[in-house]
């Protein structure tokens, strides 16, 4: 079951602030100076805020994928015959932040001889 996101900003709070002045004095190491458009703030702002965002996903999805136990493959969806561990493929997503990358599971019968991708249903499916 998912968290609710209000108390994860709450809880976030204090860290998510030093993040952002510990970025701020990377940004503007001599202070925000004073000819510095508000809209070119907030361009910067908005574009860090997408690339900790997408980082976050990609690193919480690569960690789901790699901790995948090869007992969960399940069975082949053609035959229901038993799956075996294949090579992980590559996976690629656009995401509203941008592209997050992992390597996906595959399953492989080892009776009809069918490779497939176990669902995943805290991926959100």
């Amino acid at each position: 079951m998912g968290k609710d996101v209000a108390a994860i900003r709450n809880e976030l709070r204090v860290r998510l602030g030093q993040i952002a002045r510990e970025l701020g004095r990377e940004v503007y190491p001599d202070g925000l100076s004073r000819d510095t458009k508000f809209s070119e703030l907030e361009t910067i702002a908005g574009t860090l805020g997408d690339e900790i965002a997408r980082q976050l996903i990609e690193t919480q999805v690569r960690g789901q994928a790699e901790g995948w136990p090869e007992e969960q493959l399940g069975e082949c969806p053609e035959c229901g015959g038993p799956a075996r561990k294949a090579p992980d493929q590559p996976r690629v997503l656009t995401t509203t932040r941008g592209e997050v990358a992992w390597d996906e599971r595959v399953g492989h019968c080892t009776r009809c001889r069918r490779a497939f991708f176990p669902s995943a249903p805290s991926l959100g499916h």
